[in-house]
């Protein structure tokens, strides 16, 4: 079941497919399934059943014309859900992944047993924002040369022991971005559904078990933002990944794995 149709259109989605614990893998701006499935799913997948959707506006899933909202966002993932007939899972958001998995928690709380919130804020005024570095990336021209833009988007995005190391993660992570561009349009909305996410004075209602996991060297989202976090979660786990940017999951994919590992099995 490579698509399914939810919320009036259709998501490319990757399943392991058991009757392991199943995890909802949410990935962040203009990022689809290649984000979980070249990093954590080949250490988890003998353990828990693992669903690796595209967003709207990623990789081959639709690309319908903005705005989007993470609301409508994390109703799209609950119509994935649905689809596969799965009632619960374990939800895990990265960045803009992050902030979906918060809308889907919040309006479907009975659907979610545990909660990971991966380098994201809760959004708004009160969050801590990107570095003013990162700010300028994300406000690049998406249409300029593909390889300079990646060059660019490594500066901030992830640390420069990762880049340094020339690691075959690396190679992958630049081939994977130079074969599966984001439309500037889609990406736009994709921003733009981010941009206006605001759970500040919502996401402390969040009752479930959650791991806050951020990135040491972070400049997208910050590591301030772990203690905002934390102090309207605050039964939440915090971890944070050593010497790794936004892109921690790329960059750090073992202590990733083993960090989500412990917080499912506790």
């Amino acid at each position: 079941m490579p698509y399914v149709t939810t919320n009036g259109i259709n998501l490319y989605v990757e399943d392991t497919g058991s009757d392991l614990p199943p995890v909802l893998l949410i990935a962040g701006l203009g990022y689809d399934e290649w984000f979980w499935t070249e990093t954590v799913v080949p250490l988890l997948r003998n353990r828990y059943r693992l669903i690796t959707p595209a967003n709207r506006g990623a990789g081959r899933s639709d690309k319908p014309p903005g705005p989007y909202t993470t609301a409508q966002m994390a109703a799209d993932l609950v119509g994935v859900l649905d689809a596969l007939g799965i009632e619960r899972a374990i939800v895990v958001g990265h960045s803009l992944g992050g902030f979906i998995a918060q809308e889907l928690t919040l309006a479907h709380p009975e659907r979610v047993t545990k909660l990971v919130l991966a380098g994201t804020s809760f959004g708004g005024p009160e969050a801590v924002p990107p570095t003013p570095a990162a700010l300028a990336v994300l406000m690049l021209d998406r249409t300029m040369d593909p390889m300079e833009l990646i060059r660019r988007g490594l500066e901030t995005a992830v640390a420069p022991s990762f880049t340094a190391a020339k690691s075959p993660m690396l190679e992958r992570l630049i081939a994977y971005r130079l074969t599966t561009p984001v439309p500037p349009e889609a990406f736009q909305s994709q921003m733009m559904a981010g941009a206006t996410h605001n759970a500040a004075d919502r996401i402390s209602s969040i009752a479930c078990p959650t791991l806050i996991l951020a990135g040491e060297l972070d400049q997208v989202v910050p590591p301030g933002n772990v203690a905002l976090l934390k102090a309207k979660l605050p039964q939440a786990e915090t971890v944070t990944i050593a010497d790794a940017g936004h892109l921690f999951p790329v960059e750090k994919p073992a202590e990733t794995a083993a960090a989500l590992a412990a917080f499912f099995a506790a």
